[in-house]
């Protein structure tokens, strides 16, 4: 806890050095500060450092921020967040805990748990020249995937595009693949929907993309590698065989109300062997086995309700069945104790076996509550409620239908 609380008090000497906290060197600004060729925007931080919301079409969010004048032209803009967790868990079976945006290593071996944890420290960069837009996230993590380093490059990208001239876009990079929504309504837990589908590379893939006021659709050229989380492919010989299409429209309903249906598809995913080999970059008797997605969200000026539904092409070999998450959740906008605050509650399924394995599924439900306790800080809590315990690790081998486990997570996002 002390590495965590010295990062945490770092950065927020970085909001009180003179000029940045109280108008000194540069021009304050309601948002943000600017200096002429150098800025920060706590509404773009808050966008693009967000795990839960805006998962998968972040390059699109850069771009209107750019087209709606938050962003100006030929400016340096940094960003940067703290987030830590307190975690309580219990479990009516020893050592089992269900897992879902947490490792296997993070959990103890007897019925209840109580653990700490610096979930990130983030730095990101992003510089808009004419036509282009560039963005880099640097993250420290105390909960890396095995094999990864707890300091990491986590995106680097680069666009070519201007959406007050044309709404066609080029970008090149490492970043989030554009498929799915995978939105977690959550302050800070994922659903079975992000935790199984939500697609990252490691080596830069390719993405044309088209962006409206209402509409969004992208084409990613991935290479054949293992990525991180989801995305893999038979051969991983870097050649640029697999794929997404991604596509999201808004229509407005009146009033207050606006409906945004979204559709993708992803051809290479990890459930594409016998072995079930998340995260290493090995298998066996490997074919193709893409995944489909669709997803809608209801929205007024302080509600969103939602519902994703996405499954694989095909059966995983390592069970025998096809993959599935379905996520149901909404959240309402309101106040406590007079400041900003926001509402969740999220229920969430995967599917991975025939009715009646151990491995069949499990399910979530995440009561949340944020509030924006000062500018820069959100302070969160949730419930959850667990029931079975499938990791896609040797899911025939350790799940375990009968697990039910009940976890409280208290958290702090420190943003500017």
């Amino acid at each position: 806890m002390c590495g965590f609380t010295a990062r945490f008090c770092a950065v927020l000497c970085l909001f009180l050095a003179p000029g940045v906290g109280s108008g000194g060197a540069g021009a304050q600004q309601a948002d943000g500060l600017d200096s002429g060729w150098f800025g920060t925007s706590l509404s773009f931080s808050e966008t693009m450092l967000d795990r839960q919301d805006t998962v998968t079409n972040k390059l699109s969010a850069a771009l209107r921020a750019r087209q709606a004048g938050a962003l100006e032209q030929n400016r340096l803009y940094l960003g940067g967040r703290a987030f830590g967790t307190i975690i309580h868990e219990e479990t009516n079976t020893a050592g089992k805990f269900p897992i879902l945006s947490r490792l296997p290593p993070s959990h103890a071996s007897g019925l209840s748990d109580t653990y700490r944890v610096v979930n990130e420290v983030s730095l990101t960069a992003t510089l808009t020249l004419p036509l282009v837009t560039a963005f880099a996230q640097g993250e420290y993590t105390e909960v890396p995937y095995p094999g990864q380093d707890d300091v990491q490059l986590r995106k680097i990208w680069v666009a070519i595009g201007d959406l007050d001239r044309s709404p066609f876009y080029l970008a090149v990079g490492r970043k989030s693949v554009n498929f799915g929504n995978f939105a977690s309504y959550a302050p800070f837990t994922h659903t079975h929907s992000a935790h199984y589908f939500w697609a990252q590379v490691e080596d830069p893939l390719i993405e044309l993309g088209y962006v409206t006021d209402r509409t969004e659709i992208a084409v990613s050229l991935i290479p054949e590698h293992r990525g991180f989380r989801v995305v893999s492919s038979p051969d991983n010989n870097g050649t640029y065989d697999n794929y997404a299409l991604n596509i999201a429209h808004r229509v407005d309903l009146g009033g207050d109300l606006s409906l945004r249906i979204g559709a993708g598809y992803l051809r290479g995913t990890i459930y594409d062997s016998v072995i079930a080999y998340h995260p290493p970059s090995t298998g066996i008797n490997r074919r193709w086995n893409g995944a489909y997605d669709v997803n809608v969200t209801l929205s007024g000026d302080n509600f969103d309700l939602m519902g994703e539904f996405t499954q694989t092409e095909h059966i995983w070999p390592a069970t025998g069945h096809k993959v599935t998450a379905m996520t149901l959740q909404g959240r309402y906008r309101s106040t406590l104790f007079g400041r900003p605050c926001t509402y969740s509650l999220a229920a969430s399924r995967g599917i991975q076996g025939a009715k009646g394995t151990p491995w069949e599924k499990m399910d979530q439900v995440t009561l949340g509550v944020e509030v924006d306790v000062a500018k820069h800080l959100k302070l969160g809590a949730e419930y959850l409620f667990n029931d079975g315990f499938v990791p896609l690790i040797l899911p025939k081998v350790v799940s375990d239908a009968g697990v039910t486990s009940h976890t409280v997570v208290l958290g702090a996002k420190l943003t500017f």
